[in-house]
């Protein structure tokens, strides 16, 4: 099995190599999609600060809460993404999105990420986090 933040690392780096498709697409649209990845960025950055106090101490219940939290949330603002990409980009594209989507929406995924809170964990998100923030940034300049 692999772990969540494997799985939202991929995902976030595929949808970063597609900043050049979604360029050509309208304004309001592409603002849209700056939108949604800015609410990732911000759902990455509490995830990491919950991840943070795990790996510190791993029995910390309201950071556990906190971390499930967030990352549950992100399967939303994905799907969310997904629905404004789509006729903007290749199906397959699409499709392969929404597969890795699928894939993230597993709650024991989730919850044995945060079981095992670590800096690796931390640093795959940090670079998800990344990978949107560079997407909001290029689809607004």
């Amino acid at each position: 099995m692999i772990d969540f933040t494997r799985k939202l690392l991929e995902l976030a780096r595929a949808t970063r190599d597609w900043a050049g498709a979604i360029a050509d697409a309208g304004t309001e649209r592409r603002e849209r999609v700056a939108r949604y990845a800015d609410q990732i960025v911000g759902t990455l950055a509490r995830a990491i600060a919950a991840f943070e106090c795990l790996e510190k101490e791993p029995g910390d219940k309201t950071a556990a809460r906190i971390a499930i939290k967030e990352l549950a949330r992100l399967t939303g603002y994905v799907e969310s993404l997904v629905a404004v990409l789509e006729g903007r980009i290749d199906g397959r594209r699409v499709h392969a999105l929404k597969r890795r989507l699928e894939g993230l929406a597993c709650e024991g995924l989730i919850v044995q990420s945060i079981r095992r809170a670590d800096t690796t964990r931390i640093e795959r998100l940090s670079a998800a986090e990344g990978y949107f923030r560079a997407l909001a940034d290029e689809l607004r300049a």
